[in-house]
């Protein structure tokens, strides 16, 4: 069984009318008044959401929130002086990982992203009840930057971010939520690190000698096996090679992948390290907190769909479940289990997401 939402093709339109509507997950959105809180104390209160459990990824102890604290308080503070929301950085949203176990054959985002804009939707609204003026968050696109490690291609890229923007317009929420390509800031961004090949071989060769065998090494290749475009393959052949990667190698049969995810690995973190040389975002930002969707020391990481759910919104597909909660799944679960059935919006040949049967 599937069902498709009536709608013309214009998704923008479609979300307000419908969705906006008819879903609960959005149509629920009380906003308490405003505290009465001090100037003086409004920094550290909005410091207090920012991090607790409900809100951040990881524990204080990993995030090295001791370190962090001042750096964090005077961004804050910067924004409050100002009268300005308090301003935000989120390197994600590339691209639908080219997987079919993880994301089946959608290329375009899906309930799983929209789910992402709701919640930051929601966190502003929490903070606007400290401080009036809220959250202002900047989402960097970073999928052209790293689409060719991965074999995506850049029109894939584009269509992706288009899509993506159609639903943060369809929330009303370009207000709060302004969208960025990283290569585009990267050009508006002067910025001398010499010969960048040069740079990328010096930082990735010592790294792939030193961390072979290692525990680093066995992650980085599970994760990149994750994210190449394994499309050809049946869904059921990429969960098997999955599990395989997981420890770090492939079978046998296999040895043509496994060398382009060796090539993959090293490409990768040779461009997070140009990345980290030539980063635009503290001098395009330098009032914001540059926010991660991954635990890091010294960096705040934001759960983007639900509070314990790890897995990103472009690494899955959307989900809602008997309650009507939304959230994000890996897709051979969901197809191995006969309780959900495919969403579609009129005009797409893939679901939007997978609904459970009540």
């Amino acid at each position: 069984m599937q069902t498709v939402l009536p709608s013309a093709t214009l998704l923008g339109p479609w979300l307000n009318k419908a969705v906006l509507c008819d879903f609960p997950e959005l149509s629920r959105h009380p906003v308490s008044e405003p505290k009465v809180c001090r100037r003086s104390g409004m920094a550290e209160a909005l410091l207090a959401l920012l991090t607790s459990s409900a809100v951040r990824k990881g524990s204080l102890e990993d995030m090295q929130l001791g370190t962090c604290l001042p750096d964090l308080l005077r961004a804050i503070d910067r924004c409050i002086q100002a009268g300005k929301p308090v301003q935000f950085t989120l390197m994600a949203f590339p691209f639908k990982a080219p997987n079919p176990a993880k994301v089946g054959f959608r290329r375009m985002p899906d309930l799983a992203e929209l789910a992402a804009l709701v919640r930051l939707h929601r966190l502003n609204l929490k903070a606007k009840s400290v401080y009036p003026p809220g959250l202002e968050f900047h989402i960097i696109h970073d999928g052209s930057y790293i689409a060719s490690v991965f074999r995506v291609a850049l029109d894939e890229v584009r269509s992706y971010e288009a899509y993506f923007a159609r639903l943060v317009q369809a929330l009303d929420a370009p207000g709060f939520i302004h969208l960025h390509d990283f290569e585009a800031l990267q050009k508006a961004c002067v910025c001398d690190t010499g010969d960048p090949e040069a740079l990328l071989e010096t930082a990735a060769l010592p790294w792939w000698h030193r961390s072979q065998h290692t525990q680093e090494w066995t992650d980085r290749f599970s994760k990149t096996l994750g994210m190449m475009n394994l499309r050809s393959l049946h869904p059921d052949e990429v969960s098997k090679l999955l599990e395989c990667g997981s420890n770090g190698s492939l079978p046998p049969d296999y040895g043509e992948l496994e060398h382009q995810v060796h090539v993959a690995m090293v490409r990768y973190y040779s461009r997070d390290a140009l990345l980290h040389a030539c980063d635009p975002r503290p001098l395009l930002f330098p009032d914001a907190i540059h926010a991660t969707t991954q635990c890091r020391p010294r960096r705040l990481a934001i759960w983007l769909v639900n509070r314990g759910q790890s897995l990103l919104p472009w690494h899955g597909v959307g989900v809602m479940n008997r309650k009507g909660k939304w959230g994000v799944a890996l897709a051979r679960d969901v197809l191995a289990d006969p309780t959900y059935h495919p969403v579609f919006l009129d005009g797409e040949d893939t679901p939007f997401f997978y609904q459970q049967h009540a």
